[in-house]
């Protein structure tokens, strides 16, 4: 005769007193997890920022203007004056050298935007006109060019000067100035003269090299905010039983006999 098949059917567990109530430690876990979330984000939330907001610098010029004219042409001098977007970025001062006067200008650090309004501070510092400047620097690649023109020549010759300081974020590879360092350019222009200002020097943009900076600065921030809440998630999981995890079964043959032992309490 075959054997008996004999199935078995999970009966949950018979619940514990008290068991409706989950333990402290499991009524805490969300705070928990809440207050280290909280912590991690008021961490990384100032790199967060500073990696979106574009606050690294970019390129940067420093440098020194000098305008100055004999004192019997004008007892003064040419007065450079800081414009109002300028201020705290560059300064005027009297300048009294070789019998003649002026003032000079001191700058930085400026953006380039900032820097290609000197020229037009100079024309202006020359009363009727008398002399004439433009100048502008900008970025093509790895590659940061300054151009500019300085027109003297409808003062007397040897009246007057204008002298142009530039010193670059990075080393000056060509110019038609005299290059005072590696990465500092000078042109002197003198009255009844002009001349053609032109100058390169290659260096890797600062802002590129900013923003792969803080981009990986995030990228570290946020793996490690993951790691730790999935972590702190993992330690503070709900371990309570589970129904039927304690083992305990019933057979379909044992059935007849559990349902005799209930009618039989019924019936007291």
């Amino acid at each position: 005769m075959p054997a008996r098949r004999t199935t078995r059917i999970a009966t949950p567990a018979p619940a514990a007193r008290g068991s409706a109530v989950r333990p402290a430690s499991a009524r805490s876990a969300p705070a928990r997890l809440a207050a280290v979330v909280l912590v991690l984000l008021a961490v990384c939330v100032p790199a967060l920022t500073a990696c979106s907001s574009g606050a690294e610098p970019g390129d940067r010029v420093y440098g020194r203007i000098v305008a100055a004219q004999v004192p019997a042409a004008d007892p003064k001098g040419p007065q450079l004056s800081v414009p109002g977007e300028l201020n705290g970025l560059a300064s005027v001062d009297a300048y009294d050298t070789a019998g003649k006067v002026g003032t000079q200008m001191t700058f930085g650090p400026l953006a380039f935007g900032q820097f290609n309004e000197l020229g037009d501070l100079v024309s202006q510092s020359f009363s009727n006109g008398a002399a004439s400047m433009k100048m502008t620097v900008s970025r093509t690649g790895s590659s940061v060019v300054l151009t500019g023109t300085a027109d003297l020549t409808s003062l007397t010759a040897g009246s007057a000067v204008v002298i142009v300081s530039v010193q670059f974020p990075g080393p000056v590879t060509a110019t038609n100035g005299h290059q005072d360092s590696d990465d500092t350019v000078t042109w002197t222009v003198a009255g009844g003269s002009s001349a053609v200002l032109t100058s390169e020097a290659i260096y890797a943009d600062p802002s590129v090299e900013a923003f792969t900076r803080w981009a990986w600065i995030c990228a570290i921030v946020v793996l490690v905010v993951a790691a730790l809440v999935g972590a702190v998630a993992y330690t503070q999981r709900d371990r309570s039983p589970r129904p039927g995890a304690d083992g305990s079964h019933v057979s379909l043959a044992e059935l007849p006999q559990l349902v005799q032992r209930l009618r039989e309490k019924i019936g007291r």
